[in-house]
């Protein structure tokens, strides 16, 4: 029977698969293209956040690794591929799994000090399911990117 590690495991693992299939593929132009330019973000960003929110919540919070995050550099134009960004997950990945595996029930129920001025003390039960719950809502956004980008593209040629 799995535990309630191996579920949280199992679901990242999923969403980090989405990921993957969505980005496959996707040319240099789509990957830094953002539907309103200086109102959304391009899936290079979206990606480099849910990385950057992910290693924040999952190994910082839950598994005590400072990982010395700039929330704010995540929404920068970047120029890094989607082959880098794809390695940066697989690197993320990695490390989630090995942070998840290391945590037993009562690490799971230790209260974190609140880290926006918007939550509350959460305990790292909370974090992890924050994280995953951001995940669907960005997976989201970079499936309608890629749609519009595709649409957009298709029309144009």
């Amino acid at each position: 029977m799995a535990t309630e590690i191996d579920e949280y495991i199992a679901e990242f693992d999923s969403l980090h698969n989405q990921i993957l299939e969505i980005i496959d593929g996707m040319s240099h132009e789509e990957f830094h293209w953002a539907p309103i330019p200086d109102e959304t973000n391009s899936p290079a960003v979206l990606l480099t956040h849910l990385l950057g929110a992910e290693s924040f919540r999952v190994h910082e919070m839950a598994g005590g690794i400072n990982i010395n995050r700039n929330r704010d550099s995540e929404f920068l134009i970047q120029d890094k591929s989607v082959d880098q960004l794809k390695d940066t997950l697989r690197i993320v990945s990695a490390r989630t799994k090995e942070v998840l595996q290391g945590l037993d029930s009562g690490q799971l129920e230790k209260i974190q000090p609140a880290v926006r001025e918007y939550e509350g003390s959460e305990a790292v039960r909370w974090h992890i399911l924050h994280a995953i719950e951001h995940y669907g809502i960005h997976i989201g956004h970079l499936t309608l990117t890629h749609q519009l980008y595709v649409r957009q593209h298709s029309q144009s040629q």
